[in-house]
């Protein structure tokens, strides 16, 4: 019998000069990390509570999804953007298809999120509303397959 379709996920960070890397299994209902030669398992349902811990302690990054959708400034960053930036989180979501990349950035006060080719103001709280978005698109493609 062949084992059960997993999700994978790749958080990348850097912060005060220190990288970090997790790659996170979710299997079902359950999830487990992978660190420094650790494994640590934990509940799906509490998927973004543990990412949360995972990430840069900064409030801009950490911040929970918004309970309601509002527009985000149309705002291009600054000249001396780059060298504001504090902190750096990749997130790589996917089933064996391609995976979704999704790059962030925050100043002392700010979220950004970066694409190919362009960087846009964020909300406090999207890294989170994406994240969700993400691993449940996953999921549902890992349904879909399983299902004849």
């Amino acid at each position: 019998m062949a084992p059960p379709p997993a999700l994978a996920l790749r958080i990348v960070s850097r912060y005060d000069d220190v990288s970090r890397r997790v790659d996170v299994e979710i299997t079902g209902s359950r999830g487990v990390l992978h660190e420094d030669g650790r494994a640590t398992e934990f509940e799906t349902a509490r998927l973004w509570p543990t990412v949360r811990a995972l990430l840069p302690p900064l409030d801009q990054l950490r911040a929970d999804p918004p309970a309601h959708r509002s527009p985000t400034p149309d705002r291009a960053p600054g000249p001396d953007w780059a060298t504001e930036c504090r902190a750096m989180v990749a997130i790589a979501t996917g089933t064996d298809a391609r995976p979704v990349v999704r790059t962030w950035f925050a100043t002392d006060d700010e979220l950004w999120s970066a694409e190919v080719g362009s960087v846009r103001l964020a909300r406090p709280g999207d890294l989170a509303d994406l994240l969700v978005w993400d691993v449940t698109g996953a999921l549902e493609t890992l349904v879909g397959q399983a299902v004849p």
